[in-house]
């Protein structure tokens, strides 16, 4: 009776330990952002400037983002993983201004950074409209 009951704890342990952890994804984009803040202490979502559809798997998500009592702009990716959206990186690009116009941010996955409203870019880059400001932020899609 006592090997019993062990094989079954050892059997219910063992499955509960492999279960994946999905703490972090979510099932729309937007969620996946709010989660990222929640379950890893990242940047939380003021203001979703765009999302960006690439396919039907992954996004681009532009955001305004409060961490340490400062506002930055974050994009993130994020991408479907088993039918559940999580984002597989996000990067603060800073806050637009002068100084910033000349600099990016760069992951595996994309490159952002900032430019003046009045700038010409490829049509490979995507462009996110800042009604506030001066700028213009740029992604490009790797």
């Amino acid at each position: 009776m006592y090997r019993f009951l062990f094989i079954l704890i050892f059997l219910l342990i063992f499955t509960v330990g492999c279960q994946p952890n999905n703490n972090s994804s979510s099932n729309t984009p937007e969620e996946a952002l709010e989660q990222i803040h929640i379950d890893e202490g990242y940047a939380e979502v003021v203001d979703i400037y765009k999302t960006i559809e690439i396919n039907e798997d992954r996004v681009i998500s532009v955001y305004k983002g409060a961490i340490n009592n400062n506002e930055e702009i974050f994009v993130a990716n994020i991408e479907r993983v088993d039918g559940r959206w999580l984002v597989t990186v996000a990067q603060n690009i800073g806050m637009p201004s002068a100084d910033t116009l000349n600099r990016s941010s760069v992951t595996e996955k994309f490159k952002a950074g900032f430019t003046d409203k009045h700038s010409i870019l490829n049509e490979e880059i995507k462009i996110i409209e800042l009604s506030d400001s001066n700028f213009k932020i740029w992604v490009e899609v790797f």
